[in-house]
């Protein structure tokens, strides 16, 4: 019955599994640890603590960290909604001290790792049903068994062992947890990475059973590869790809490191640009461009050091070394891997980037540029197409960032708080045009730096596009054709972003009615101190300094603020924010230009514009 048993599973995860997963030489699998570490690494990263001063402030960090695990009890399995937050503690404080134990050699960080993975054995499960919760632990027991191989006892061994098959391998069986198999998004990444570190690690205990987990698993990766088509950009922003990517660096790497081979992973060019991608995200003020569910500071991303390694170019690792001498070095779950990736690189000559501009295509076109790499007040302006259905988007095609000055004047409030919304009803993950989701503030379209028509919401399935763009030694600019964005609410509509010689900024929107007037609300939100000077001019300050907002247009116009949000009970109040920018009136069929300009000079006397028909005028 056993062996029948065995048979079925087998057959499950080799049915239609291709040539790449069946094509791996197990007989080159390593000596335990072969999970990230190979012969010599060790050395190398004393070395590389020895030689950097970024490497050792990394290496203090760790050590710290897992020096305060000592007094700690481990985790438990407590659920925050549907999530098991417990499973990204346990590989944080399993990595973070089998790290410390093979720097160190000293038992008391590896009695506590084993301390911990002992008591995750215990848990009932490790919550498939939210299956990136086991995918995680599934990797933190996989790495503290493989690193700790020789230091665990032959009984804790084979507790941990059997909790690595029974809650995170087995658990991949449940067809009705594993619809990331065929996902084209982070859950595909993450998940994959879970389940191949756990057969990685225990291959011993059921070789056939390993191999054909890691064959599906391989089978199933190239989908959410796709996503970075043709040119890196991850569709599902800056927070997202630090998720998924890392987790993915994470799988190809132990495959390096276990069996000699990467699976074509690292061929992929549009993956592997990935990480250029990741540096033009990161905006002088040290904030990022924070589109979709994104927070909005940054730090060092550890897993750019695999991406500097395996192109052997340093220098996309150079914005990154930045952030570590500034200290800002994130207490990342995976932060070990920058001891494991930097170590082989050579940070001697590191050369900043030299384009200023960068453009991005795919699922979400992406528009930077950054007029320098070496002060906070170079300027830094970003804008983005895409559509609102793409995993974790908001309704944001046409939004921007702008920093002059050192200020970042035109901001974007970034993510929502998950649980928060799921535990009030929200259905947060139905990304259909009538779905609730688009009614919270920080993710539909009144909080961003768009238009909006009648204060209707964006067409989800409308795809905005880069149309053109170019710079010149006296302009850049961009153009997005955002008509689809707008079906049914506006003919057509394009936006072009121009920066001059000294970078102030002009929006530019071209609008053609549809068959009904409309009023077009053109804003953006912001935390500087906003007053209306006249109809078409609100003066901005921020930080001791001030920019205006100077509108040009024949429709008829009134300046704005919208101070306030009636917000929902169950919403984050985002205080200090404003939203300002203009309302215009658009007559059925009328076709004209909007032209802000966003720059610290007053320039001359305001416009006299027509004022509106319908809305109430200010007090």
């Amino acid at each position: 019955m056993k062996n029948l048993f065995v048979t079925a599973l087998l057959f499950f995860f080799v049915s239609a599994v291709p040539a790449i997963g069946q094509n791996i030489d197990y007989d080159k699998l390593s000596k335990h640890p072969r999970l990230l570490l190979t012969a010599g690494n060790v050395g190398a990263m004393k070395d590389f603590r020895a030689r950097s001063a970024n490497a050792a402030a990394v290496h203090d960090k760790i050590l710290a960290k897992a020096e305060s695990y000592l007094a700690t009890e481990p985790v438990e399995r407590e659920l925050t909604g549907i999530r098991l937050y417990a499973a990204q503690e346990a590989l944080k404080r399993i990595f973070y001290l089998s790290y410390s134990y093979v720097m160190t050699e000293d038992q008391r960080y590896a009695a506590r790792a084993e301390k911990e993975m002992l008591a995750v054995s215990e848990f009932e499960d490790w919550n498939p049903t939210h299956f990136l919760d086991a995918a995680e632990m599934t990797m933190a027991m996989a790495i503290g068994y493989d690193w700790l191989n020789g230091y665990l006892s032959r009984h804790s061994r084979s507790i941990i062992g059997t909790a690595i098959y029974e809650k995170g391998l087995k658990a991949a069986e449940n067809e009705s947890h594993t619809w990331f198999f065929k996902a084209e998004n982070n859950w595909n990444q993450v998940c994959n990475a879970g389940l191949v570190y756990g057969a990685l690690a225990t291959m011993e205990r059921s070789p056939e059973y390993c191999k054909a987990l890691i064959a599906k698993c391989l089978e199933s990766n190239p989908i959410a590869q796709k996503i970075y088509n043709p040119d890196g950009v991850y569709p599902e922003g800056y927070s997202y790809w630090n998720y998924g990517t890392s987790f993915e660096v994470m799988l190809v790497a132990a495959l390096q490191s276990a069996l000699g081979t990467d699976a074509g992973i690292a061929a992929q060019q549009s993956f592997m640009r990935s990480a250029e991608f990741m540096t033009y995200m990161v905006a002088p003020s040290g904030m990022c461009y924070n589109f979709a569910d994104s927070g909005v500071g940054a730090a060092c991303m550890p897993s750019k050091y695999w991406f500097a390694r395996q192109s052997k170019n340093s220098g996309l690792v150079a914005t990154d070394e930045m952030m570590v001498k500034q200290g800002r070095i994130p207490e990342d779950r995976l932060l070990p891997i920058y001891m494991i990736f930097g170590s082989s690189l050579n940070f001697d000559k590191l050369t900043l980037p030299k384009q200023k501009v960068w453009v991005g295509r795919g699922e979400v076109p992406v528009y930077v540029y950054r007029s320098g790499w070496e002060s906070n007040d170079d300027t830094y302006f970003a804008i983005k197409g895409g559509h609102a259905s793409t995993n974790h988007a908001h309704m944001d095609a046409g939004s921007f960032v702008y920093e002059w000055g050192g200020v970042r004047w035109a901001i974007d409030l970034g993510k929502h708080d998950y649980n928060r919304l799921e535990q009030a009803g929200v259905d947060l993950w139905n990304l259909k045009q009538e779905s609730g989701r688009w009614d919270i503030f920080r993710i539909g379209a009144q909080s961003h730096n768009v238009l909006t028509f009648n204060g209707k919401n964006h067409n989800v399935e409308g795809i905005a596009e880069i149309t053109a763009h170019d710079e010149t030694s006296k302009m850049k600019y961009v153009e997005l054709d955002l008509t689809p964005t707008f079906k049914g609410q506006a003919q057509k509509v394009t936006r072009r972003a121009e920066l001059d010689k000294n970078d102030y900024l002009t929006i530019v929107d071209h609008v053609e009615a549809g068959a009904e007037p409309t009023f077009v609300e053109w804003k953006i939100a912001t935390r500087a101190e906003a007053e209306i000077v006249s109809p078409n001019m609100i003066m901005l300050t921020q930080d001791g300094k001030s920019v205006y907002l100077k509108l040009r247009s024949k429709l008829p116009a009134e300046a704005k603020v919208w101070s306030e949000h009636a917000y929902k009970p169950y919403e984050i109040k985002d205080e200090g924010v404003s939203r300002v920018g203009f309302v215009l009136e658009l007559k059925a069929g009328q076709t004209a230009d909007i032209v802000v300009n966003i720059s610290p000079e007053k320039g001359k006397k305001s416009l006299t514009l027509p004022k509106l028909n319908l809305l109430k005028k200010k007090k």
